[in-house]
C-alpha cells in the first residue's frame, strides 16, 4: 500500500511524530496547527504571540501563561486546560 506523504504530514513538519491524542498543551497546539494546514508564522499571529513563543510552546519547553488561555481556547475550540472528569 502506498499513501503519498502529503495526505498524512505537511512536508514542514521535519519528521516530528503528531500526537493522534495529545496529552500536553504543546501536543494540542500543534496537532491544530498541522490540521489548519497553516506555518507557526500564521498560528503565532492568530495566538497573539511571536512565533518563538509559539515553537516553545509546541515543544513543551515553556508552558502558556495564565493570560493567553483564553486565545488558546478559541483557537484550539476546546479548552485543554481542563482536568478530564472521571
Amino acid at each position: 500500500m502506498s499513501v503519498p506523504r502529503a495526505d498524512y504530514l505537511p512536508s514542514h513538519n521535519r519528521g516530528i511524530p503528531v500526537p493522534k491524542e495529545p496529552t500536553t498543551i504543546g501536543g494540542h497546539l500543534r496537532k491544530r496547527r498541522l490540521q489548519l494546514k497553516i506555518l507557526q508564522p500564521e498560528a503565532a499571529r492568530r495566538l497573539g504571540v511571536s512565533t518563538v513563543s509559539l515553537s516553545r510552546w509546541e515543544c513543551d519547553k515553556v508552558l502558556p501563561t495564565t493570560p493567553h488561555y483564553a486565545r488558546i481556547v478559541t483557537y484550539l475550540g476546546y479548552n485543554p486546560f481542563q482536568k478530564a472528569k472521571k
